[in-house]
């Protein structure tokens, strides 16, 4: 009599992001003996700026991939070239060094595991490592999330805290110079921070690589400038956060209100002036350009929340915990986790994965709020 084979259960992932598309590559490269898994998305759009994947994201990003994957990831995070520090520099509000944290480039990103510290890594492209990511899945577009079944509990209240800054951020081709001139204040650094008198901050982030071989090769920049949201409470301010014009010129009046006349400041004026001031289009040098956004930094941290059902849905990303922006990811922990589905039934798994994932990603996500109100305060308070 012919053995009858037990249908495997099936893995639905919602959301094709870095983080669930690296938990679909691991559901295939670890557990495909236990499950069959499926991959949804709400939209095709790319998605942009550039990231700092560090060691812990380097190491989870292996695990989780298999070698066709893995060889690609150059791509995505090139080596090093001339005169680049992947590493972090402060400065004030006209360019004195606040902070400047040297630490080893690696070769590769192979050779990133091997270094015994955790903010090793390397300024990568995002949208190209989605891409990488996204090579061969069966992804089901066009999906989306369109309600929830309440519990006789109710769902917990979501502890919200609004960090009291706003920010604006953008992708931006400059010109060679332009880039030059911004390493010149970091030291060379690659991830970029100048805190201002009265609470407001500028980051950026670049690679020394062009984006295009013209003879006048263009730099893709991700810039950020923040600033206290009570000033737009005070003064009643009125923008268009769906026209680019509307939020670069506001971004500049407030450059201006708070940032003296210096070297530094008109730099800043100047490169989000090449920002396009209309919707992105095919013209633009790389197609992975996004309108300038304004939006209210906030996070929640998960163990503020009451501890949720432990069932056959997790969470994992950014549904996780909600954070400003670090690369954190859970699909490792979440796929050793279910390697021991059989022995212990499925929720027994998934309970494990939840006590874990609530204590390291509060950690993250205070360690990230910690950053965010201290470079709120005016300097020297």
């Amino acid at each position: 009599m012919e053995k009858t084979t037990e249908k495997l259960p099936t893995i639905i992932i919602v959301g094709a992001g870095i983080g669930g598309l690296t938990f679909y590559h691991s559901v295939r490269k670890h557990l495909g003996q236990k499950f069959k898994v499926k991959i949804f998305e709400r939209e095709s759009s790319p998605q942009g700026y550039n990231i700092y994947v560090n060691r812990k994201g380097v190491t989870s990003l292996f695990y989780c991939t298999p070698p066709e994957v893995q060889i690609r990831f150059p791509e995505a995070m090139p080596d090093p070239v001339p005169k680049e520090q992947h590493s972090i520099s402060m400065i004030d509000h006209v360019g004195r060094q606040l902070i400047c944290l040297p630490q080893r480039n690696p070769k590769t990103v192979y050779e990133i595991e091997s270094i015994k510290h955790d903010y090793a890594g390397l300024v990568s492209y995002r949208n190209r490592l989605r891409d990488i990511l996204l090579e061969g899945v069966d992804i089901q577009w066009g999906k989306k999330c369109v309600g929830y079944e309440e519990s006789d509990d109710g769902v917990p209240e979501l502890k919200i805290l609004d960090l009291e800054v706003t920010s604006i951020d953008v992708d931006i081709a400059v010109p060679k110079d332009y880039a030059e001139r911004l390493m010149s204040f970091y030291a060379n650094c690659l991830v970029q921070k100048s805190l201002g008198q009265y609470g407001d901050s500028f980051f950026s982030m670049l690679r020394l690589i062009p984006i295009d071989k013209s003879d006048e090769p263009k730099y893709r920049v991700t810039f950020g400038y923040s600033y206290p949201t009570n000033l737009d409470i005070k003064e009643n301010i009125k923008i268009d956060d769906n026209d680019p014009k509307s939020v670069i010129n506001h971004a500049m009046l407030r450059i201006k209100q708070l940032r003296s006349p210096c070297e530094l400041t008109d730099l800043m004026i100047k490169i989000l002036s090449l920002v396009p001031l209309s919707q992105p289009d095919d013209n633009y040098p790389f197609k992975t350009y996004n309108p300038p956004r304004r939006r209210q930094l906030r996070d929640i941290n998960p163990l503020s929340v009451p501890p949720w059902k432990d069932d056959r849905i997790v969470l994992l990303g950014d549904a996780a915990h909600a954070m400003n922006p670090l690369l954190g990811l859970d699909a490792d922990l979440l796929t050793k986790e279910l390697l021991n589905y059989e022995n212990d039934n499925l929720v027994s798994c998934i309970k494990r994965y939840n006590e874990q994932m609530r204590a390291r990603s509060s950690k993250d996500v205070m360690a990230s709020r910690s950053i965010v109100i201290k470079q709120r305060d005016p300097v020297g308070t």
